[in-house]
């Protein structure tokens, strides 16, 4: 089966060939009015006005294409008189090509003092000087249209890729940021370890390594259930050193396993948890992470059942103030970071609230 090269053809080519398509059809419609007001006025069959309506708009089309490309050499300028000045000749000409269009035929069979006679004692003569000069005014306005809109998209696509490199140059220096803190305070984990538990030191280096290589991947946005099943790693990996201290409680939505997370979303609240909740008291402790969708937003919320502490460090220390930039830099104002519950002895609750998005 034979395919259109059209359906091939890149969408840029395809814009063109609708462009070009378009540009016909328009023209035609104006052939088709020119015979039918020429059959009106005359009081004859429209089919006898048609080949002159053909002929004068297709004259019309041709010198508009020459319009077009003097439109893109010459910009638009208020108020200069060179401008000014290239466009009255231009229209000149075109309403001269267009008032002798009707003439051609004469012309090209070589009958020039015929046409010439003709074209002076046409009763229409001013008419079509008239409508010359109303049709370049017309396609030198739309070509002046057409390239302003497309000059507004052309700013317009490179602005937002302007946004979009300076928003993946955001989000990699906060990774470059992120990356080494949680790499040291996974060592310090296992550094603990090694005097009291060698075994567990072993486990924990191979489980680290499971984790590194999540953590340093490079897709940004990823599904809640890989950085949900990275945290209870991470959990699972912090309990070989705390033990019995620490208690994990989970609860996931799974109607929220595929909205799409910032990689290390969830670790650097949920270490907060571990270090300032559990980790800093002899006391055994739990820590409860939660996710469920909630209308139309994804909302995570990370407690501990600690001091409550509301230190100036645990707020705006590396990672959560890592992960309220990289919010801001992925959703803008729909997502939020907030710390609902910080009285003493009551825990310490940080809940995150993001736009559903789904891969």
């Amino acid at each position: 089966m034979a395919v259109s090269h059209s359906l091939l053809a890149p969408p840029a080519q395809r814009a063109i060939y609708r462009g070009w398509l378009s540009y016909v059809a328009a023209w035609l419609a104006a052939a088709g009015l020119w015979t039918l007001a020429s059959a009106t006025s005359s009081h004859v069959s429209p089919l006898v006005t048609l080949p002159y309506g053909l002929l004068n708009m297709g004259v019309a089309a041709v010198a508009g294409v020459a319009v077009w490309r003097f439109t893109g050499r010459m910009p638009w300028r208020a108020r200069r008189r060179a401008f000014y000045t290239w466009h009255a000749l231009a229209l000149v000409l075109y309403a001269f090509l267009y008032t002798i269009a009707m003439y051609l035929p004469d012309i090209l069979r070589g009958d020039v003092i015929v046409a010439a006679k003709a074209f002076r004692d046409s009763p229409v003569l001013w008419w079509s000087v008239l409508m010359g000069s109303w049709l370049y005014v017309m396609v030198a306005g739309v070509s002046y249209a057409i390239r302003s809109e497309r000059a507004r998209d052309r700013d317009a696509a490179a602005a937002a890729e302007a946004r979009l490199l300076a928003q993946q140059a955001q989000l990699t220096a906060l990774r470059a940021q992120l990356n080494p803190h949680f790499l040291f305070n996974a060592l310090h984990t296992v550094s603990a370890l090694i005097s009291h538990d060698p075994r567990g030191a072993d486990r924990a280096i191979e489980r680290l390594g499971d984790l590194l290589r999540y953590a340093m991947a490079e897709d940004e946005l990823v599904p809640l259930s890989l950085e949900w099943a990275f945290v209870l790693d991470y959990l699972a990996f912090e309990k070989l050193r705390l033990g019995d201290r620490l208690r994990v409680v989970e609860r996931l939505d799974p109607a929220a396993s595929e909205i799409l997370v910032p990689r290390l979303l969830l670790q650097p609240i949920v270490e907060n948890a571990v270090r300032h909740g559990i980790a800093a008291r002899a006391a055994n402790g739990t820590i409860e992470v939660d996710a469920r969708v909630e209308r139309h937003a994804l909302r995570v919320r990370v407690a501990d059942d600690g001091p409550g502490e509301t230190s100036e460090a645990r707020r705006s220390g590396v990672g959560l103030t890592s992960v309220r930039r990289r919010l801001a830099a992925v959703f803008g104002e729909d997502a939020d970071l907030r710390i609902e519950q910080t009285m003493p002895g009551n825990g310490y609750v940080v809940c995150v609230t993001i736009p559903r998005s789904e891969s």
